[in-house]
């Protein structure tokens, strides 16, 4: 639109503005129903513009306002991560005290029963060896004894064949225990003969 004293303004326009814009008429001049007929094509482009910046900023806000949440949610999923790592190392603290309590009570019960175990084999010992001692003893006292016998018997006997004979008959001899009767052998020592003689 050259030529004519219309000057279009600098600034920003409404799609409303454009379409009630006037043009002053002139001879040979254009055609004002192509003028405003492409006036109202640029309104309804600027319209139309107007609408997918509202819709734009409008969806601006939107996705502001869910990456402010989304922070703040993630601030939020930080410092929980931080707790929930604290209360972690905490329950792994825990369960290592619980576990070293856990594996000294089972050594210290493990010593006692050792310990327990060792006292009762020593008693038993013990018990053995005063046994088999008493048995020892006892049987050392039996052969001491017979042996004591044995030894009285023979005495008796050297005594009384060094002894002058006596018109009364010699008292029997006891029966020893660990020779059984000697009656018939002394018999035959006081008749003179061998023990081995036949009679």
């Amino acid at each position: 639109m050259t030529n004519t004293d219309h000057q279009v303004p600098s600034h920003h326009q409404t799609a409303t503005a454009i379409r009630d814009e006037t043009f002053h008429r002139r001879m040979f001049g254009l055609d004002a129903d192509q003028v405003y007929a492409y006036l109202d094509q640029v309104a309804d482009q600027v319209q139309a513009t107007e609408r997918e910046l509202v819709e734009s900023r409008r969806a601006h806000d939107e996705l502001s306002a869910q990456l402010e949440r989304l922070r703040a949610e993630l601030t939020e999923y930080e410092q929980m991560g931080d707790r929930v790592n604290e209360q972690i190392v905490q329950m792994f603290s825990q369960a290592q005290l619980v576990a070293e309590e856990m594996v000294e009570d089972v050594s210290r019960d493990a010593r006692e029963r050792i310990g327990h175990a060792r006292e009762h084999e020593r008693r038993i010992v013990e018990q053995a060896m005063s046994t088999a001692g008493d048995q020892v003893r006892s049987y050392a006292r039996e052969a001491q004894a017979r042996m004591r016998s044995v030894m009285d018997s023979f005495a008796s006997e050297v005594d009384r064949l060094g002894s002058p004979a006596v018109s009364r008959a010699p008292r029997p001899p006891a029966a020893d225990p660990l020779f059984g009767d000697l009656g018939d052998w002394q018999v035959r020592l006081q008749n003179g003969s061998r023990p081995d003689t036949p009679s």
